[in-house]
């Protein structure tokens, strides 16, 4: 018995990697839902067997999204995160002053 599978295609963005195959009720519902409110497209097509349907998605996760990940830090973040950082350890410094301690020592603070 083939496999009826569906994705959602967006005509309007040609540079919109494609979509992995869902065949099942509740994600297929999911994309109805999201091609009826925001205007794109299902389409389909029929597999002979698990396996062709794996090798497609397969083929499609390793052209389309593995090569492009979804978060790649950017030069500014790294320096924010550099300046953070720097930070951070001001304020530990300025605490292990102030308290003449280590922020994770357990002993009570000397009392003046």
């Amino acid at each position: 018995m083939p496999i009826h599978a569906y994705r959602l295609i967006y005509p309007d963005s040609p540079h919109t990697p494609e979509r992995l195959w869902e065949w099942e009720k509740v994600h297929v519902g999911r994309l109805l839902w999201n091609a009826t409110a925001f205007g794109r497209e299902l389409t389909h097509r029929y597999f002979l067997t698990w396996e062709a349907l794996a090798q497609e998605n397969q083929r499609i996760w390793e052209t389309c999204y593995l090569p492009c990940p979804l978060y790649e830090p950017w030069e500014t973040w790294r320096a924010w995160m550099d300046e953070y950082r720097e930070l951070v350890r001001d304020a530990q410094d300025i605490y292990e002053e102030h308290h003449d301690r280590r922020h994770n020592d357990r002993r009570p603070a000397q009392e003046a």
